[in-house]
């Protein structure tokens, strides 16, 4: 009867260990799973910064060339005597530097919001 009473618990214990186990097993793979997720978004985020701030750089710069290009049209064409366009060639740099400087200054706020977004999206890809 002892005997019986011995293997009987065994197993009950044998299959409980083995159930908790897999249990374990299985969450502990879905702890990983965040913690590399963790890390992979903590060193992604720099990148996404950087390309954000990439990207605003190059639209400043372009924005920029814009202003300059205008400018120089415009003073050729005072200079072969088209007087109507010294308004143009006092008011469009001001206009056109203050446009730069407040996308310029739109696009450096938006970063951080930028990168998170891009940072919730991978985090859904990955989910699916």
């Amino acid at each position: 009867m002892k005997k019986r009473l011995f293997i009987i618990t065994a197993v009950i214990l044998a299959i409980s260990v083995m159930s908790v186990s897999a249990s374990y097993a299985a969450g502990k793979e879905g702890f990983g799973t965040r913690v590399k997720n963790f890390w992979k978004n903590l060193l992604g985020y720099p990148a996404r910064v950087t390309e954000e701030s990439a990207s605003v750089v190059a639209d400043t710069l372009k924005k920029g060339v814009s202003v300059v290009t205008n400018e120089v049209k415009r003073v050729s064409e005072v200079t072969t005597g088209d007087m109507s366009k010294i308004k143009e060639l006092i008011t469009e740099p001001i206009t056109g530097t203050a446009e730069t400087a407040v996308k310029a200054a739109e696009g450096v706020i938006s970063i951080p919001s930028e990168a998170a977004k891009e940072k919730t999206e991978a985090q859904a890809t990955e989910a699916k």
